[in-house]
């Protein structure tokens, strides 16, 4: 039920549901307020090109990214790595096409794969089934599997949790396939926005030894490298969902805290 409703009530958090909402609204104000409804109307049509002031859409982004920094890999013994799924594509297409597929964040694999070659005698767990709301095809544990054997394999021990649909699961179900030891080490990797929510949901979990490992940045650190983009609205969109999912994992008892360091 929680997925469900995760997946159902985040449209209210697609930024460009607001012009379309302003329009609806400006119709409904045509017929007795016909100044409001002018004034609703030149909204949902600015509402779109303020979203592309990019230092504007991108500071909830860039905050996110910012909250947590990559640990400290050097200063531990590391007992394996954790991915968390998000980076595949379509299972449907995957599946039809007979091939794995890749999508924008598809630096958590390629990270693990550097991480691999840094640590090459731990075990790599990928976390994940599917985000999707109704799930079709080849699971994201399938098309790691078909990329991996493409790639000629990994020469250690690759785990697959092939149950987990949203963050939380992947904290629960991973800590029962690996059966983690109070002390233990274990690098996260996750995109830089969805780290913080992650932090919080392996605490919230139990997990006592996580090292970040944030990739995928979409923002610079500091300040904003361009004054007008159309990916503003991607930024916003990203923000959006993961504040939303912050507030809703802190209220369920899902995450240890509302903004996790």
């Amino acid at each position: 039920m929680f997925f469900v409703l995760s997946k159902t009530l985040g449209l209210l958090f697609e930024p460009l549901v607001v012009p379309y909402l302003l329009l609806g609204l400006s119709a409904i104000a045509r017929w007795r307020r016909r100044k409001t409804a002018r004034l609703l109307f030149i909204s949902a049509l600015l509402v779109p090109l303020v979203y592309c002031v990019y230092p504007l859409s991108s500071l909830p982004l860039q905050f996110l990214e910012n909250r947590i920094q990559r640990g400290n890999l050097e200063s531990h013994q590391i007992d394996g790595i954790i991915v968390l799924g998000g980076f595949t594509g379509d299972g449907a297409v995957a599946e039809n096409r007979n091939s794995y597929m890749l999508n924008a964040s598809a630096e958590r694999f390629t990270a693990t794969l550097a991480l691999a070659r840094q640590f090459p005698d731990i075990p790599i767990l990928f976390s994940g089934f599917s985000g999707q709301l109704v799930h079709q095809g080849w699971s994201e544990a399938d098309q790691i599997r078909d990329l991996l054997q493409r790639l000629g394999g990994l020469s250690r021990a690759v785990l697959y949790e092939e149950q987990s649909r949203n963050t939380y699961e992947n904290a629960v179900n991973s800590q029962k396939i690996l059966a983690a030891a109070p002390g233990s080490r274990w690098i996260l990797v996750t995109s830089a926005s969805h780290m913080p929510r992650a932090v919080g949901s392996f605490a919230a979990a139990g997990w006592t030894g996580i090292i970040p490992y944030p990739v995928d940045y979409q923002t610079i650190s500091s300040g904003s490298q361009r004054w007008w983009s159309r990916n503003g609205i991607t930024a916003l969109r990203t923000a959006l969902h993961e504040y939303a999912g912050l507030l809703v994992y802190y209220i369920t008892g899902r995450s240890s805290s509302l903004l996790p360091r």
